[in-house]
């Protein structure tokens, strides 16, 4: 099987040029994902996948300072056949170069030793990706399409600033998606719930919350060495309100601080940057780090007593969201506090402290009630958790299992093709 991958990844060399150009929120955690999912297939296919990329970037010049991101051929690994496809990195226009540049590489792929058996990965419900393999299959309807969803686009962007125009396009993006979805074969979901708003239909799916791998982990010895006279809760991700972040502040202003042993620390970028530097302005306890890079983030999960997703559970949004922190979070080794959300399965609450309640004053009494459990204690937990999200979430597993639905599922034959 020749595998085609369509996504937006960038190298770990990377990382800090792009934090560098850009302002707002770097997609780290959708890179992890791709990287994960690429080093799994790579794992479990004869010879090495092809990425055909363009990098998950913001758009000059509000969000990144690049006018024009240049093409290049590369190879992830040795015999690999990667393209990164230039385009000019304007709002709107970007969209529709990227659409038709991936196509005409993602026709010439299909093209290609028409003897083997042809795969077309799909990374996000992003149009012009779903447009350049739709173009390939026209062109070669015995390509497979396998679209991986991490979300739906209609809650990509949850900021509360958005705007009448940003929406309405928003709408037309989708409505022009939905004409290309039909090319797709099978369906890679976050959650069961993303079946119906997708429009799966009586194609083939499965559910994949998340991938890990296990080059990610920190020795255990390190884990074990935290300065047990702080309790240092650590949130990192998109600062969005409907995250809960605010909630979390609010949470942590509640904790009775005796001895002064409680810090918190944030670290990503969004709407609500701002209100966090006032907050950590009147709390010296809280430290604010804003947006960092992966590695940063690692390095500061493993000096950290526990960590925190406040998400709520209210909204119609989280049906479709398993929270990538959440799998990096379970990876680190450190144990974990989070809100039960209708989209996570129910095995990881085994392995999640979780908050009992919808108020602040209940993130308040989980917090202060892990943080005071003997050390041994969240050492022990943190690693089963570890343990579990190895065992059965690695690359190799997860890859598997995609491959397995792809080579199970029949191709859709369109009468237009």
């Amino acid at each position: 099987m020749d595998i085609l991958f369509i996504g937006g990844v960038f190298s770990e060399g990377q990382q800090k040029e792009i934090l560098r150009k850009s302002n707002g929120v770097v997609q780290f955690a959708a890179n992890v994902l791709q990287w994960n999912l690429i080093h799994g297939l790579d794992a479990n296919s004869e010879s090495p996948v092809s990425i055909l990329n363009a990098m998950f970037v913001g758009a000059y010049p509000r969000h990144y300072s690049d006018f024009y991101l240049k093409s290049r051929n590369w190879s992830h690994i040795l015999e690999a056949t990667d393209k990164d496809i230039g385009f000019l990195n304007l709002p709107l226009i970007k969209h529709l170069w990227k659409g038709k540049a991936i196509a005409k590489q993602a026709i010439k792929w299909g093209k290609s030793n028409l003897n083997n058996k042809k795969t077309i990965i799909i990374y996000s419900m992003h149009t012009p990706f779903i447009y350049a393999a739709a173009m390939a299959k026209r062109k070669n309807p015995d390509i497979h399409i396998c679209l991986v969803v991490p979300d739906l686009p209609e809650f990509m962007n949850l900021t509360s600033a958005n705007s009448k125009i940003f929406n309405v396009l928003k709408g037309i993006d989708r409505t022009v998606m939905d004409a290309y979805l039909k090319y797709v074969d099978s369906f890679v979901l976050l959650t069961r719930y993303m079946e119906g708003p997708v429009g799966v239909g009586n194609r083939p799916w499965i559910e994949m919350e998340g991938v890990v791998d296990s080059k990610d982990i920190v020795s255990e010895s390190i884990n074990f060495e935290k300065d047990v006279n702080k309790k240092i809760v650590l949130y990192t991700g998109t600062l969005n309100k409907l995250y809960g972040i605010m909630n979390l502040l609010n949470a942590f202003s509640m904790i009775k601080d005796i001895d002064n042993s409680y810090r918190l620390w944030i670290c990503g970028a969004g709407e609500a940057e701002e209100d966090i530097i006032k907050v950590a302005q009147v709390d010296s306890r809280i430290k604010f780090y804003g947006q960092v890079t992966r590695n940063e983030a690692i390095e500061l999960q493993r000096k950290a007593t526990v960590l925190i997703n406040p998400r709520s559970n209210e909204g119609e949004f989280t049906k479709y969201s398993f929270p990538s922190k959440v799998m990096e979070y379970l990876l680190s080794g450190t144990p974990t506090i989070v809100k039960k959300l209708p989209g996570m399965p129910h095995d990881y609450f085994n392995y999640l402290f979780t908050v009992d309640g919808d108020s602040d004053e209940d993130i308040t009494k989980k917090i202060v009630e892990v943080c005071s459990l003997p050390h041994l204690e969240l050492f022990e937990f943190g690693m089963r958790a570890r343990e579990y999200v190895l065992k059965e979430k690695n690359y190799n597993k997860q890859a598997k299992r995609i491959l397995e639905l792809v080579s199970n599922s029949n191709v859709v034959k369109l009468k237009n093709q």
